[in-house]
């Protein structure tokens, strides 16, 4: 009687054990799905069709290209460093080449309205330190 008994309560125990398990895997599952809700927010909120490349006459093709190395930005794989240094590169060739095609106010103008759009602070440091780069660049190179 007494290990009839003692199987129950361990099944009891063990089945316990199992629901506290599965709460505990439901509410990180919750957690992740919110935090990728909450990415997919701030991407959504970043819309570079608003800008208008016509705007820019002859450096259109220029700030075409700013625009395309900022939604790498926007996209970009942080678990991989070579991808970021890529990402870098082509952001600071584009700015550059968005000088060189118009002047250091209209880009800059165009970086501050795409900067004040931006809510995610990984692709903020990755186009600042392309901007930095771009400004140590003595040409463009497209």
């Amino acid at each position: 009687m007494n290990k009839k008994l003692l199987v129950s309560l361990l099944f009891s125990v063990a089945l316990m054990g199992c629901d506290d398990a599965s709460e505990a895997i439901d509410k990180a599952q919750e957690a992740a799905n919110k935090a990728v809700d909450m990415a997919q927010e701030k991407l959504e909120s970043v819309d570079l069709e608003v800008i208008n490349i016509e705007q820019f006459g002859d450096a259109a093709s220029s700030a075409s290209e700013f625009a395309e190395s900022i939604d790498e930005a926007l996209n970009a794989d942080y678990s991989n460093p070579e991808a970021l240094v890529e990402i870098q590169e082509h952001i600071a060739n584009a700015y550059s080449c968005l000088v060189e095609a118009s002047s250091e106010s209209t880009a800059e103008g165009l970086l501050n309205k795409v900067m004040a759009t931006l809510s995610d602070e990984q692709a903020e440091n990755l186009i600042e330190k392309g901007i930095e780069r771009a400004q140590d660049m003595q040409e463009c190179v497209m």
